[in-house]
């Protein structure tokens, strides 16, 4: 680089050379530059966007879950309902249940009532021994557990001691026909003499009828009209 004779730099063509291409980097380097920029104002834009739209699905789930848990707690709230009116539901069931047990309890014990005067001969009759002992007694085992037996007939056939046992339904069922029989084996297992039942009943259905024929046919079935028409009653028995 030479200087004029005023003292002023004198751009030679190999110093304007380079100045130009000085120039042409800056100028490049400037491009890239607003080039990037665009570049990255797009990706902020995008992202700005997604962002709007992932804000606006976030609030769609959140309006959806408020709707979902006000359901579920309508649900809860009516569950809670339905559990309170199955629980007065079955109280119900239990005091109709308590109020037709002691019905039928009472219509039992009436028919057993009824038949007691005929049992003397009956159990001569259909046991061939004599009575020795009649009652409706509970039966209480070494445990302290006990049964109570509507029916109790104690007597002794060839010198052993033996003892028939009745029940009396109005109209038995398959479970009470099942918890006669439990009543019948406990008896056996802890008095250790043979036991004979017999079940007496106003009326048998044939599906109970079915179910005494073939699961217990040691329980002898008899209506309560047999004993009136087949037997005499302890007061006959007396003025004969």
């Amino acid at each position: 680089m030479e200087m004029s004779k005023a003292g002023n730099f004198k751009i030679t063509p190999s110093l304007r050379k380079e100045i130009i291409k000085i120039i042409d980097e800056r100028i490049r380097e400037a491009h890239v530059t607003r080039e990037d920029l665009s570049e990255l104002k797009n990706i902020v834009k995008e992202l700005a966007e997604a962002q709007k739209r992932t804000e606006e699905r976030l609030e769609q789930l959140i309006i959806r879950v408020d709707q979902l848990t006000a359901r579920v707690n309508q649900l809860a709230e009516a569950q809670n309902k339905t559990e309170e009116a199955l629980r007065q539901l079955i109280k119900e069931h239990e005091r109709t249940r308590d109020i037709l047990a002691g019905i039928s309890d009472t219509v039992g014990h009436s028919l057993e009532d009824k038949i007691f005067p005929y049992i003397y001969d009956f159990i001569k009759k259909e046991y061939g021994f004599e009575v020795e002992v009649l009652d409706r007694r509970n039966v209480i085992y070494s445990d302290g557990r006990y049964d109570e037996v509507n029916i109790y007939v104690e007597g002794r056939r060839d010198g052993e001691k033996v003892l028939v046992i009745g029940e009396c339904k109005s109209r038995p069922t398959n479970k009470e026909v099942d918890n006669f029989w439990g009543v019948v084996e406990r008896l056996r297992r802890n008095l250790k003499v043979d036991v004979y039942p017999f079940i007496v009943g106003y009326s048998f259905s044939p599906t109970v009828e079915a179910y005494l024929r073939d699961n217990y046919p040691e329980i002898r079935v008899f209506k309560s009209f047999e004993f009136e028409l087949k037997y005499r009653s302890i007061k006959s028995k007396n003025t004969t």
